[in-house]
């Protein structure tokens, strides 16, 4: 399922009428005098618990935004590479400029047209790379015959060889996720700490129902935010290729010449 604020306010939706039973089930099984009794021994324990998961939520959210701006300098020092490859080929004899400057352009196409939309299901398009190694192959069998030529066709591979880099990254970027070990971790401390809040000896019980609602509200949103930078490739919250839109509107295809 993709990661969309829809969905998750849908699970929000079913997972607020549980959390709310449960409070008001257990507050008639036990009743607000007992509560009342206990609160000065369940009020520091909900405040412990909700600390330790808030920190634990934190972390995790930190790493995987840190993993996620990691995908978007990606995505901008392969474009990056890719624009610069368009602009050298200038500097090459005609047949050989114009075949560099098409199939960079091509790449470019397949990158926003295909890649964008596999990526969706955590993998590269084939076509994509097809395209990609037709690029490599046009600039790494040219033969430079001048001294000027030679300097640009050095720059054109050490491009070449930074969009490569990148686009190995997007493919291992495609397999970093929070281990499935962690997601039980989070989400067993997110059933723990709404539970705790039942122990609190609120008398009037709209409020406690509010209190229980906004709890999960907040920690539902925390865990949509949490699923949404762990893909950035896919959901609401996601890396656009805006990089390489950017060349396709800048630079248009040239005709081929003539053999």
């Amino acid at each position: 399922m993709e990661i969309t604020l829809t969905n998750f306010l849908w699970i929000i939706v079913v997972a607020l009428p549980i959390s709310l039973g449960g409070m008001l089930l257990l507050r008639k099984r036990l009743g607000l005098e007992y509560l009342r009794n206990n609160h000065e021994v369940s009020d520091p324990m909900v405040a412990v618990m909700g600390m330790l998961f808030a920190i634990l939520l934190g972390f995790v959210l930190a790493n995987s935004m840190d993993r996620f701006e990691q995908a978007r300098t990606t995505v901008r020092d392969e474009a990056g590479a890719v624009g610069d490859i368009v602009r050298l080929s200038a500097g090459l004899p005609s047949a050989v400029g114009v075949r560099v400057y098409n199939k960079s352009l091509r790449y470019v196409d397949s990158v926003i047209d295909d890649d964008w939309k596999s990526m969706r299901a955590d993998k590269l398009s084939e076509k994509t790379q097809v395209v990609f190694s037709e690029l490599w192959s046009e600039c790494v069998h040219y033969s430079p015959q001048t001294q000027g030529e030679s300097n640009i066709h050095q720059a054109m591979l050490e491009a070449m060889k930074v969009a490569s880099e990148c686009r190995r990254t997007r493919t291992a970027q495609l397999t970093y996720h929070i281990p499935q070990n962690l997601w039980i971790v989070v989400l067993l401390g997110a059933f723990t700490t709404v539970v705790f809040t039942y122990f609190l000896a609120v008398e009037n019980v709209k409020v406690k129902i509010f209190m229980t609602s906004v709890v999960t509200l907040v920690i539902g949103l925390n865990i949509y935010m949490l699923c949404g930078y762990d893909a950035p490739y896919s959901g609401d919250i996601c890396i656009s290729p805006a990089p390489f839109e950017a060349i396709r509107t800048v630079f248009k295809p040239l005709p081929e010449p003539a053999n």
